[in-house]
């Protein structure tokens, strides 16, 4: 079955708190008040100590979940990803940790930069929404920008930070080790956080991961010369795998035999 709104908030003390199954409201030791929801964690109010609290959030395979900061600064995460940030901004800069992909709306405070570290990868903000991909298991990292203006600087290479303007992706390749900007699709790129998979041209191991983190399956592959398959379409998430797995029949020139959780990949014509 399709993913649903899941995840876990681990706090500073280590308490482990499951999210997605009822409303409530909590007060962190800090005095942070939480208002826990079926699919939104919202904090709101003062730490009592000026030292910063550090909360995580952990998104499962075939989960998603929507945060709201104590800024109001808004954050969408994807399945498999996990974001580390203060319960509170009492720092001058505003600064949290990524793993995996969130689309942000930061809230405007001019007197404190807000920065995401998404492993090689720094994004610095004053306002603005955009959208990162950094997951572990990926060669790329990338910053989309949607509104405002970003600065992105690969850690491996600092001089090559760049300002992106609207319709802008900055891409560093762990592989090549090459950072460039490029155009962007918007619809493309946003397009998880509106509940749908987007492909242009894509690959089958580029769609494989993303509907492995969403369904909860591992692709095998039967195939020689997997980089000749691509797959183009709108598909939305609330669909079973089986549906989409058989449009993927249909449209690909590729066979795919689920056993389990395993999806056996293989050419149509064996």
């Amino acid at each position: 079955e399709p993913g649903r709104s899941k995840a876990m908030i681990t706090l500073a003390n280590g308490e482990k708190i499951v999210l997605g199954d009822k409303k409530q409201q909590l007060i962190g030791e800090d005095g942070t008040l939480l208002n826990l929801d079926s699919a939104v964690v919202e904090y709101k109010g003062k730490q009592k100590t000026p030292a910063l609290v550090y909360n995580t959030i952990d998104i499962p395979i075939g989960g998603e979940y929507q945060l709201v900061l104590a800024d109001g600064t808004k954050v969408w995460l994807n399945a498999d990803s996990k974001l580390r940030f203060p319960v509170s901004f009492t720092a001058e800069r505003r600064e949290v940790y990524l793993e995996g992909e969130a689309y942000f709306e930061v809230a405007k405070d001019s007197a404190r930069e807000f920065w995401v570290h998404a492993g090689a990868m720094d994004v610095k903000v004053l306002g603005t929404s955009f959208n990162i991909k950094a997951y572990k298991d990926a060669s790329r990292i990338s910053t989309t920008l949607f509104t405002g203006k970003v600065q992105v600087t690969p850690l491996a290479d600092v001089s090559h930070k760049v300002v992106l303007v609207p319709g802008q992706q900055a891409v560093w390749d762990l592989q090549t080790r090459q950072f460039s900007v490029v155009e962007a699709n918007l619809e493309h790129v946003g397009a998880w956080k509106n509940g749908l998979f987007v492909f242009h041209e894509e690959n089958i191991e580029v769609v494989a991961r993303q509907i492995e983190r969403w369904y909860g399956v591992k692709f095998v592959y039967r195939l020689d010369r997997r980089e000749q398959y691509t797959l183009n379409g709108y598909f939305s998430k609330d669909e079973s795998l089986k549906t989409l797995l058989d449009i993927f029949t249909f449209i690909s020139g590729l066979e795919f035999e689920m056993d389990g959780n395993i999806v056996y990949v293989k050419n149509k014509m064996e």
